[in-house]
C-alpha cells in the first residue's frame, strides 16, 4: 500500500539535467541523487556514495529514526496544534469581552453615538478575525505536516524492505524537510491579541473617549539558557545588551542578546541601574548604601541609606532613581517601629520624595516593597509583598497619593503573586505573575486588559523594556528577548 501511495511522487530515477542518465549515486554534500555526469561535473569535489551503499545504511537506521520522530517529535507537534486551537478559542473569548466592554460603555452615551460603537466593534472583529486567521493558517499547515509525517514514518517503518530504493531516499529526504518545517511552528514564540481600552465620557472628544483598540504582540527572538537559578534582576542598557543578576550569585553579568557574557562584575548588590551617561548605581544592602560607579567600575560616590537596607532600584524619566528600603525586621510581621519605604533620589544621594504612608500620615503603604517602575505619566508603580505567597501592585501619583491597588482583579485564580513591574510608552503597566505563569497588562487607570504571554512550563520573574525589545527573566534561569509591538 505504501508503495502505491508514493510511487507517483518518488518515481524519478533519471537525471533531470542529463538526459537518459540514471541516478545511481547520492551526493551527501548537496543532499540529492546524482548521475555519473553530475559527479564528473558540478559534484566532482563533493562527498558522494552509490545508491546501493547509502541504502544499506538507510535501511538500517531509518526505521529507528521514524520511531523516534513518532515518539519524541510528533507528540510535541500535536501539543502545538492544541495550543493553536486554544489561542483561537481565547481570541473568540477576547472578542466577546471586548464587545461586552463596548456595549457596557454604549449605555452611557446618547443614541446618536451608536454608530461609533458599532464601528469599533467591527474593527475589533476584523482584528480578531485577522488574528484567528493567522492561527488557523498555521494550524492548517501544521496539521498537514503532522498527518504527512505520521503517514510517511509509519510507511517507512513498516515497508522499508519492500519499497523501491529510490522511493526510500526520496521519502526520507522529504520527511526530514517536512519535519524541520513542522518543528519551526513553535507556538510559544508568537503571541498576538487585540484589546479594547475604553475611555471616559467627554462630549467634546467623543470619538477619543469611546476608547482605543490596542493590538499587541510578542514574538520571541532569542532564548538565553545558561543559568540554572532564578533571574533576580534584568536591566537592559540597549536593544542588544543587558545586566542580569542570578539568585545566590555574587556577580552581575553583562550579556549580549544571544547570551554571551561580555563582562562580569563581582558585587554583593541586590540590583543596579545605568544612567543616561553610562554610570552604574548599585544597591548594596549589606553596607546600607548606594554605590555609583563609572562604566569601567571606578567609584564616583557612595551615599548611605542610614538605618535602612536598600534592595531594588529603578530609573526614572529624569534619570533619578527609585529605591525600595526596609528595616532589618521580619519581612511580613510588622511592628510600630518597622520602616518600609520607597524613596526617589538623585544619583548624588539627595532624597526628593519618600513614599511610606497614605494621605492620613499613619496608614502604611507597604508591607514589603520590592520592584518599582515610574510610568510615562509620572505615576509610581510598586510591587508590594503581603506574604511569601501573595502580593499586590500599588500605584501612586507622583506626590504619593494612592491611585489604585491591584490584587489580580479579572484573573481566574484568586491567588496573586506579582514579581516585577514595567511600563510601556502607552502608559500601560506590565507585570509578571507567578501563579498564572504570565505577563499581565493593565491600563494606566488599573483596568486589567489581558495576558500578553502565558507559559506552560516557565514562570516569568523579571521584565524590562528597552526600545521595541522586551527582556524577560524566568524562575528556571532562562532569559528571553522578545519583539514587543503595539
Amino acid at each position: 500500500m505504501a508503495s502505491s501511495l508514493y510511487k507517483a511522487q518518488f518515481a524519478l530515477k533519471i537525471c533531470e539535467n542529463h538526459d537518459k542518465k540514471e541516478l545511481h549515486a547520492y551526493c551527501k554534500t548537496c543532499d540529492k541523487k546524482v548521475c555519473t555526469t553530475c559527479i564528473k561535473e558540478e559534484h566532482s569535489s563533493h562527498d558522494w556514495e552509490t545508491i546501493t551503499d547509502i541504502l544499506r545504511e538507510k535501511k538500517h537506521s531509518l526505521p529507528e529514526e521514524c520511531k523516534e520522530i513518532r515518539a519524541k517529535k510528533l507528540p510535541g507537534l500535536k501539543k502545538d496544534l492544541h495550543r493553536l486551537e486554544r489561542k483561537i478559542q481565547e481570541e473568540d473569548t477576547r472578542f466577546e469581552q471586548n464587545k461586552s466592554v463596548l456595549n457596557g460603555s454604549r449605555q452611557r452615551y446618547i443614541d446618536g453615538i451608536n454608530k461609533l460603537f458599532d464601528d469599533k466593534i467591527d474593527v475589533c472583529q476584523q482584528k480578531s478575525e485577522a488574528t484567528k486567521q493567522i492561527y488557523k493558517d498555521k494550524r492548517e499547515v501544521l496539521k498537514q505536516k503532522v498527518e504527512y509525517l505520521d503517514m510517511v514514518t509509519t510507511a517507512l517503518d513498516k515497508d522499508i524492505n519492500t519499497l523501491p530504493d529510490h522511493d526510500i531516499l526520496d521519502m526520507e529526504k522529504e520527511m526530514r524537510d517536512e519535519l524541520e518545517k513542522a518543528l519551526s511552528y513553535n507556538t510559544e514564540k508568537y503571541t498576538c491579541t487585540t484589546v479594547f481600552l475604553p475611555g471616559q465620557m467627554d462630549v467634546q472628544v467623543l470619538e477619543n473617549m469611546i476608547g482605543e483598540i490596542h493590538s499587541m504582540s510578542v514574538v520571541e527572538m532569542n532564548e538565553i539558557d545558561r543559568y540554572s537559578n532564578v533571574i533576580m534582576s534584568i536591566k537592559p542598557v540597549s536593544e542588544t545588551n543587558t545586566w542580569v543578576k542570578v539568585k545566590d550569585d555574587r556577580h552581575m553579568k553583562f550579556l549580549d542578546r544571544v547570551g554571551n557574557e561580555l563582562k562580569v562584575m563581582k558585587t554583593t548588590c541586590y540590583d543596579l541601574i545605568t544612567s543616561r551617561g553610562g554610570d552604574i548605581a548599585l544597591s548594596v544592602a549589606e553596607k546600607r548604601s548606594i554605590l555609583v560607579l563609572t562604566q569601567d567600575e571606578k567609584t564616583i560616590t557612595t551615599f548611605d541609606t542610614k538605618s535602612l537596607y536598600p534592595t531594588y532600584i529603578s530609573k526614572t524619566e529624569n534619570d533619578d532613581i527609585l529605591v525600595t528600603l526596609r528595616d532589618g525586621g521580619d519581612d511580613y510581621n510588622l511592628v510600630p517601629t518597622s520602616s518600609r519605604v520607597v524613596q526617589r533620589m538623585t544619583l548624588t544621594g539627595e532624597v526628593l520624595h519618600t513614599y511610606e504612608f497614605r494621605e492620613d500620615g499613619k496608614t502604611r503603604l507597604f508591607t514589603c516593597p520590592l520592584r518599582t517602575a515610574e510610568n510615562k505619566n509620572k505615576d509610581v508603580c510598586i510591587i508590594n509583598m503581603l506574604s511569601g505567597f501573595s502580593g499586590e501592585l500599588v500605584v501612586l501619583h507622583k506626590d504619593g497619593r494612592v491611585k489604585f491597588t491591584y490584587r489580580g482583579d479579572g484573573l481566574e485564580s484568586e491567588e496573586f503573586l506579582p514579581g516585577d513591574v514595567e511600563c510601556d510608552v502607552k502608559c500601560r503597566i506590565l507585570l509578571t505573575e507567578y501563579y498564572s505563569r504570565a505577563i499581565h497588562i493593565l491600563s494606566s487607570e488599573g483596568m486589567y486588559l489581558c495576558k500578553l504571554c502565558q507559559y506552560e512550563q516557565s514562570v516569568p520573574t523579571m521584565i524590562s523594556i528597552y526600545g521595541d525589545n522586551l527582556w524577560c527573566g524566568f524562575y528556571d534561569g532562562k532569559v528571553k528577548v522578545c519583539k514587543y509591538t503595539y
